[in-house]
């Protein structure tokens, strides 16, 4: 297979996963990009919205809309960040309990579909994927100036 056929194949796969999310996302009463800020919370527990706009590739003006909904739902909270004037968002109590009871179920539908793959291959996998942004953001970043 062509490079170029390989390339629609990964580019669809991506698709495809990214689509799974927002169904996922959709049936447990959520939009895609809340579910995103949820799994980033979750998983780091304390960020600032830069972060999360930038590590989870959602727009500033969507994580800021996300977070305002969440801190009026009481599931987040905001710690001044030292010597910044950002704040770090944190989960609060309740929204610990309500990301976890939420996210449980797609962290469990996650490692069931990787272990279904294997250890060797789920390595394989994790570090074509790296190695691959890693390349395609050098491309990226080198033809920028074009």
């Amino acid at each position: 297979m062509e490079l170029r056929a390989k390339m629609e194949q990964l580019n669809t796969c991506i698709c495809k996963m990214t689509e799974l999310y927002r169904t996922w996302a959709k049936r447990h009463g959520m939009s895609y990009n809340t579910m995103m800020t949820l799994y980033a919370l979750g998983q780091s527990r304390k960020c600032t919205q830069k972060q999360i706009a930038d590590e989870w590739l959602i727009p500033k003006q969507t994580v800021n809309t996300v977070i305002k909904e969440l801190e009026r739902l009481g599931y987040i909270s905001f710690e001044p960040l030292p010597a910044s004037k950002q704040k770090v968002v944190c989960l609060t109590e309740s929204g610990r309990a309500y990301a976890d009871s939420c996210l449980h179920e797609l962290y469990e539908m996650e490692t069931r579909a990787l272990r279904s793959l294997g250890q060797p291959l789920t390595d394989i996998f994790v570090q074509c994927n790296l190695a691959f942004v890693e390349r395609l953001d050098e491309e990226v970043r080198s033809h920028a100036g074009e």
